[in-house]
């Protein structure tokens, strides 16, 4: 049976991995070519003051990223206890805040766009590469909002089983900024100032595609006024608060290389650094969307308490994250001299054999860079708050600026490029440390790595977890979890409704849900906590809801979903949610 709950939770987790690859390839891919396109046709001064703006393009979204996690965390916990209308609540107060802010920064940028351009360094003595950094803060500014917008309805089209709008939106955005930036190099010739409003014209279409999602009659999410308090604003930005210290330090990082390699090589140095932090936002995605899965289906999973699961889920995690970074990391180190040729002109080969260089150097990060970001989004999500902040801080800036400055001594700029790997590989190691010293032991099974409490989960004799195939495995299991029951302290008659319950509902699931000729799953799991039986059933059939079914269909006569109605009448709680396009429903008994 362990296998076939295995393939529930990897069902889920390569469905909702695909969707966050597609929606973050396609989204990232425009920023990519915004750093190809600037290079090979606007020249090095231009990628060297796109450069310059990274830490300003970090800096905003801050805010944002630091209330989308904890919205994410919050609702994925939410939605595993069936309470969508507390859900809806913390999706409205995350609108409402982020785009306030979002106004209040675009206003900041344009009054005080000087003053920015001086803390990015954009200063005089580097000649054009000044006012080429303010024409792009200026008409980049203009997005925030829409940027905003994005990075909130992104993650819900997942948690409300739309992810078709998310990738369609991410497409939208990669086309529409391709094309813009086409239109003006090719025909306007806006230079930077020109390939900022490319991106903002793409993020307005993109919130826009997005937004057309919440005015469906079945979206779950919807943004109500009426809703929104400031009762889990403080709970978000906790939640957040290794968000805030991660960007935060990634854009002291970003500043400390931009002026690290304008100190090693000048003009030629940062415009190679832009060019590999630039294609590094694209081999980013695979960790960053290992984590999110991670995240998002591990926060259900701990709203429910189901400790094997999170095991399978990280199992999977890593063993993609492995297969995949791997993979990658071997592509890019024999494709670097291609992907230098694309951010340098013919004419400039010092830049050309630069970049090169760090592409190769530095491409060891990633799959090093995809085990991390995995546990840190798992702590994030069991709610490890002040570990993930320790750690993002010394990853951002605790390891890789010692690591630098100790090797730019010795390696010049290549020095730059092998902190990418080597801090990571310290980052890994405190990870081993902190375990082992959580277990007051040196350990290598990732059990440990959990750092879940004793009493997160149920005694194993207190639970049962099985998932059925068939109509005959139903039958079978409703009489296993009624013994069960009874062995663990339940009386007879609240076993046997137990039973019934499992018997009626897992029945319907397979009588209804497994006709359309696919192969589907139900995973039952019964736990006793205390006085108190709680039974879960989830399936990946079509969307089912049966307290609406008994509401809608027939609601006065009843000789009409009996089954449903004795469920209901037995116990005392009877909830359901559909979340990553998996039923869930939760009867107490």
């Amino acid at each position: 049976m362990d296998g076939a709950q295995d393939k529930l939770i990897a069902r889920l987790f390569k469905d909702t991995l695909i969707i966050f690859l597609l929606s973050m390839f396609v989204s990232t891919i425009g920023y990519v070519i915004d750093g190809i396109i600037t290079g090979n046709f606007l020249g090095t001064e231009a990628i060297a003051a796109f450069g310059l703006t990274m830490p300003y393009q970090k800096f905003v979204t801050i805010f944002p990223s630091v209330i989308v996690v904890g919205m994410q965390v919050l609702c994925s916990k939410f939605l595993g206890r069936g309470d969508l209308r507390e859900a809806n609540r913390i999706f409205s107060l995350a609108v409402t805040a982020t785009l306030i802010a979002a106004l209040l920064m675009m206003c900041a940028t344009l009054l005080f766009t000087t003053q920015i351009a001086d803390i990015l360094d954009a200063k005089e003595e580097l000649g054009v590469i000044r006012p080429l950094t303010i024409d792009f803060l200026q008409a980049y500014s203009f997005g925030l909002p829409a940027i905003t917008a994005v990075t909130i309805f992104t993650p819900i089209m997942q948690l409300d089983n739309d992810r078709q709008q998310a990738v369609i939106s991410a497409v939208v955005l990669a086309v529409c900024d391709i094309a813009g930036d086409l239109i003006n190099v090719f025909v306007i010739d806006g230079g930077l100032w020109g390939m900022g409003i490319a991106t903002t014209i793409s993020y307005w279409i993109a919130a826009g595609v997005l937004f057309l999602h919440f005015l469906k009659a079945n979206s779950n999410f919807k943004f109500l006024p009426e809703a929104v308090s400031l009762k889990y604003f403080r709970r978000m930005i906790l939640i957040g608060l290794p968000v805030i210290l991660g960007r935060g330090t990634a854009v002291l990082r970003l500043a400390f290389f931009t002026r690290m390699s304008v100190a090693l090589a000048g003009g030629i140095g940062v415009a190679a650094y832009a060019a590999i932090e630039n294609f590094s936002g694209l081999l980013e995605i695979i960790p960053k969307a290992l984590g999110s899965s991670t995240q998002m289906i591990g926060g259900i999973l701990i709203g429910e308490q189901d400790k094997h699961s999170i095991l399978r889920l990280m199992k999977l995690a890593l063993k993609y994250s492995l297969i995949i970074s791997l993979t990658m990391t071997a592509a890019v180190f024999l494709g670097a001299p291609i992907i230098a040729d694309l951010y340098t002109l013919e004419a400039d080969p010092t830049a050309y054999s630069m970049t090169l260089e760090g592409l190769r150097l530095a491409i060891a990060f990633l799959p090093l860079c995809a085990v991390g970001i995995i546990f840190t989004y798992y702590y994030q999500a069991c709610g490890r708050f002040k570990l993930v902040s320790n750690l993002t801080v010394a990853g951002n800036l605790g390891f890789i600026v010692p690591i630098a400055l100790l090797l730019t001594a010795h390696f010049g700029i290549n020095g730059l490029w092998l902190s990418f790997p080597l801090s990571y590989a310290a980052f890994l190691l405190v990870i081993f440390f902190i375990t082992c010293r959580h277990c007051g032991r040196i350990t290598f099974r990732l059990e440990d790595y959990l750092l879940l409490p004793e009493d997160f989960d149920v005694a194993k004799d207190k639970q049962l977890n099985i998932t059925v195939t068939n109509k005959k495995e139903v039958l079978g299991l409703s009489e296993h979890a009624q013994n069960f029951c009874e062995a663990c302290g339940i009386d007879g008659r609240r076993s046997m409704f137990a039973g019934i319950c499992i018997e009626e509902m897992a029945g319907n699931i397979v009588d209804y849900g497994f006709d359309d000729g696919k192969k589907h799953f139900v995973d039952v799991r019964v736990i006793v906590k205390g006085e108190q039986v709680i039974i879960r059933l989830r399936d990946d059939c079509r969307s089912f809801d049966p307290k609406n079914w008994a509401k809608i269909h027939n609601p006065e006569d009843p000789t009409k979903h009996i089954g449903i109605r004795l469920c209901k009448k037995i116990s005392t709680e009877f909830d359901y949610v559909n979340a990553l396009k998996l039923n869930n429903l939760i009867i107490k008994i």
